[in-house]
């Protein structure tokens, strides 16, 4: 009988942990592949996962968001941007002239952001008004807003010390019911 309750304390300790490291971890959706560079005119929304994360495009060029993803996405920036849901398979276009970087943010889903560099990047452009629309012509110019900051990985060492600290209090709380069960 005791040695049950110690292969089911440590199970239960074993399983509380990875559940609670594994739900903070993927927590919000955003990419978990790492940044990805590419040329091109489209950006493919895909796993959660702007792709290219990062785009290089000449001063000029027009580029388009798909989202090919079974569910809703934005695309959120400074002063440009699909702020409406972007529903599956539907697109969204905008034309960059000036050369800068432009980052780009999925509000929905932390972590998920990507940028467009334009020509050699150098420029002020991450304020600058883009005019924007959708494959369909229709075309808005949307107010800017503050900053957005892209998620960090203080994520990590956050889900590490719930998943410790869940796992302590199960197997405490299997401790106790142990002892009572032993008293009985």
């Amino acid at each position: 009988m005791e040695r049950r309750m110690r292969v089911a304390m440590l199970s239960a300790t074993a399983l509380a942990t990875l559940w609670l490291w594994s739900g903070q971890a993927w927590a919000g959706g955003g990419c978990h592949g790492g940044v990805t560079q590419g040329g091109g005119d489209t950006i493919g929304i895909v796993g959660a996962c702007f792709t290219p994360t990062i785009l290089r495009v000449n001063p000029g060029a027009t580029v388009t968001f798909v989202n090919e993803d079974p569910f809703a996405h934005n695309v959120t920036a400074n002063g440009w941007g699909h702020f409406d849901n972007l529903h599956p398979g539907e697109t969204f276009t905008a034309p960059f002239d000036a050369v800068g970087t432009y980052p780009f943010t999925c509000t929905i889903h932390p972590g998920m952001s990507g940028a467009i560099v334009v020509g050699d990047g150098i420029g002020a452009s991450a304020n600058d008004a883009v005019t924007t629309g959708t494959l369909a012509g229709e075309s808005r110019t949307p107010g800017g807003g503050g900053s957005l900051e892209a998620a960090g990985s203080g994520g990590r060492i956050v889900a590490a010390a719930l998943g410790v600290a869940g796992g302590l209090a199960v197997g405490l709380s299997f401790g106790v019911l142990r002892r009572r069960l032993a008293r009985a």
